[in-house]
């Protein structure tokens, strides 16, 4: 029900978000506050309704994995989570066991005993350089003058004639192979596609995804679903949590949702309608859930301020984007 309000509720509600709302209050008229005058106000109750779902889908297919990962995934087909999170995970059904195909069943393969020489890459060679010259190719042309012995230029190495290094034997290796470091010589290693275990479990996986959804509905005082008034509108009740006056698990109604609930808030709603110069605007205040938010429609903006901030704007945002591209 509308009510009408004193003066006294006027000059507080006005009040308080003039307190407040120092960026807007930037942009109003110099005479913003003398020259404003009540023109209506009503007190309004909210309720938002959320409806939550946790919604389960499933993929099924068959393949193999190893022994001792089976382990980790689930083997219980009813699994339901008892809380709304998203949530994915792998149950098996109908497993058994099979002989691993790359091991036949042995658990190990064959390997080569031998590997190539990393030192020389399995020539039996590697290149040395010269010591005489130290892998430059030259040494320093000496020569004897009247006043002693002095460096004149460089002159081809006599070791190796400028080649710089020599090809001598892999002294790591015998004819370019090593022992294998896998199998340490064995010819056997592990198999890698069971581990070793010599079997593999088949068995069909059901990848199991649950998935959170959630719908919000509004009744207004005297309003239909979800209609509003007074510039207000869903979003300013979505980041508040109000007060809540109902919850209650529900049968889902979908055989595809596990979970279903239901709840309701309440907010309270003080909302002013002002005239400043024949031009009307609304203040609203909001509480619920211990939080408070004011919500204003048709504020008359100085248009000469608005230009002036619009101004100082574009020049801080210019200012940055140069800093930016300097950086």
């Amino acid at each position: 029900m509308t009510q009408q309000s004193t003066c006294v509720v006027l000059d507080a509600l006005l009040n308080e978000w003039h307190d407040q709302a120092w960026w807007q209050r930037l942009f109003l008229p110099g005479d913003f506050l003398d020259n404003v005058s009540l023109a209506s106000g009503e007190n309004l109750v909210c309720h938002k309704t959320i409806m939550e779902y946790l919604n389960m889908s499933d993929r099924v297919g068959t393949h193999t994995t190893k022994v001792h990962q089976s382990r980790n995934y689930s083997t219980d087909p009813n699994y339901r989570p008892q809380e709304f999170k998203n949530e994915t995970l792998k149950i098996m059904t109908g497993s058994m066991q099979v002989t691993c195909g790359g091991c036949s069943g042995a658990g190990s393969v064959s390997c080569s005993t031998t590997m190539n020489c990393r030192e020389c890459g399995g020539s039996g060679q590697r290149e040395e350089k010269c010591r005489n010259c130290g892998g430059s190719g030259s040494v320093p042309k000496m020569s004897q003058g009247r006043y002693g012995t002095y460096q004149n230029g460089d002159t081809s190495c006599p070791s190796c004639w400028g080649r710089r290094s020599f090809e001598v034997h892999c002294g790591r290796c015998s004819g370019g192979k090593v022992t294998c470091n896998k199998c340490h010589g064995s010819g056997r290693v592990e198999c890698g596609r069971c581990d070793g275990a010599g079997q593999l479990v088949l068995t069909d996986f059901i990848t199991r995804k649950f998935s959170c959804s959630t719908e919000r509905k509004y009744q207004l005082s005297g309003l239909r679903e979800n209609e509003f008034k007074n510039g207000l509108a869903g979003k300013h009740f979505n980041s508040m949590t109000g007060d809540l006056i109902y919850q209650q698990m529900q049968q889902p109604a979908d055989a595809n949702t596990v979970l279903q609930r239901q709840s309701v808030h309440s907010y309270e709603v003080l909302s002013q309608l002002y005239s400043y110069e024949d031009k009307a605007f609304c203040v609203n205040r909001i509480t619920g859930g211990g939080g408070l938010k004011y919500v204003t429609s048709g504020l008359p903006l100085a248009k000469a301020k608005m230009a002036v901030g619009g101004g100082i704007l574009g020049v801080a945002a210019a200012g940055i984007l140069a800093l930016m591209v300097l950086l």
